[in-house]
């Protein structure tokens, strides 16, 4: 899985390519990660906008802050990597051989 996180003027966008069926994953994972970023600031979480195009392989979701909010485009980066790769990649390795 190809992640890409970048900001794109007061909207960050995120790219995901290898996903083959994983869509549901990469959606929870970013809800996640909104939900921790929401723990620790007084904002609502519900004060961004949110954009997303999915095909067989690949995402595209666009993120925009409302009120001012500002995403920073390093700390989605850095959560989602952890949630899809990290925790993949242990999950994975916990797996027994076939």
């Amino acid at each position: 899985m190809l992640l890409r996180v970048r900001e794109r003027g007061d909207e960050v966008h995120v790219e995901v390519d290898g996903v083959a069926g994983r869509q549901q994953r990469v959606l929870l994972a970013l809800a996640e990660c909104q939900r921790l970023a929401s723990a620790t600031s007084p904002l609502p979480s519900n004060l961004s906008d949110v954009s997303i195009r999915a095909g067989a392989d690949r995402m595209r979701i666009r993120l925009k802050g409302r009120a001012g909010l500002h995403f920073e485009a390093e700390a989605i980066y850095r959560c989602l990597r952890e949630a899809l790769v990290g925790r993949g990649a242990a999950v994975d390795a916990a797996r027994p051989a076939p």
